[in-house]
């Protein structure tokens, strides 16, 4: 392949693109992770919030806009919880498990970018 034909394949490649949906797939497995944390029935261990009635597992939302992600819940429980009240300890459950698959997801973009160039 000679340069300009590499140059040509490379300005096709829209790694941004790539690097961004990856992301997004990274931001819904945390967000599922953090569904799964709180599922856990009252009297089990309370390592995260046990669930209720569900309202606050199904209150876990994503949001990506390019090279950025958001999880986050809209219940004002989610903050309680993660937090702590006068009455209550912090369970945090959100930036543990979001710190603990960070390296992850690095990779897991890294490696979608790696491949959309071995594409070419």
């Amino acid at each position: 392949m000679t340069l300009t034909e590499l140059t040509r394949r490379l300005t096709r490649l829209d790694l941004a693109a790539t690097a961004n949906s990856t992301l997004a797939a990274q931001a819904e497995a945390i967000a599922t992770t953090i569904r799964d944390a709180l599922s856990t029935q009252p009297g089990g261990p309370h390592d995260h919030p046990w669930k209720r009635s569900g309202e606050l597992q199904n209150s876990i939302e994503t949001q990506t806009d390019g090279p950025e992600a958001l999880i986050g819940s809209t219940s004002q429980v989610a903050f309680w919880q993660e937090h702590g009240t006068a009455d209550i300890p912090p369970r945090p459950t959100f930036a543990p498990i979001a710190a603990a698959q960070g390296e992850a997801i690095a990779h897991a973009i890294a490696e979608a970018v790696a491949q959309a160039l071995r594409s070419i």
